[in-house]
């Protein structure tokens, strides 16, 4: 197994168990906050994940993100919206559905493997501007290392919410 398939299966193996951890919520699931307004409701988890991954694998790509590309600001009715936003914003945030969240989240997942793909163990070296203007430039490899952290921080993340809200029987 080289570099590129290990990465990739490793970010496969999470997208997995976000999968699980998704199956039958409820949009009332989905926009619940636990602990009341002020917590994170695991809409806006996926999303932000999905968001953060989209614009990170976009600069490793050169392309536009999916978020711009395939309309999913439209649909999710954010159009406007920057990468950046502020607290009130998670507290307002609407998935839609589970569909169209889950749509987002496959659609930048079947673009992060389609890029990654690409990559030669000489690309992982080379050094590519911070998506954080104030940030100083990374190397491609450190930003897929981002890509997984922050993926696999996240889905641990809504697992555990799923287990809160729904019990620990999805596994």
């Amino acid at each position: 197994m080289n570099a590129t398939e290990l990465y990739l299966d490793t970010l496969n193996r999470s997208d997995s168990v976000l999968r699980r951890a998704l199956e039958e919520l409820t949009v009332e699931d989905l926009r619940r906050q636990p602990a009341g307004e002020g917590s994170n409701p695991i809409g806006w988890l996926v999303w932000h994940l999905s968001r953060a991954r989209d614009m990170l694998v976009a600069g490793l790509s050169g392309q536009p993100t999916i978020w711009e590309s395939d309309g999913w600001a439209a649909r999710f009715g954010m159009e406007g919206n920057g990468p950046r936003f502020k607290p009130e914003d998670v507290h307002t945030f609407d998935p839609k559905d589970l569909a169209t969240l889950t749509g987002y989240f496959e659609a930048v997942a079947q673009q992060t493997a389609a890029v990654v793909e690409k990559l030669t163990p000489d690309d992982l070296e080379k050094t590519i501007p911070s998506p954080v203007a104030d940030r100083p430039p990374q190397t491609v490899g450190s930003r897929l290392s981002a890509v997984l952290n922050d993926n696999i921080q996240h889905i641990g993340q809504v697992a555990y919410l799923r287990g809160v809200l729904r019990g620990q029987g999805w596994f």
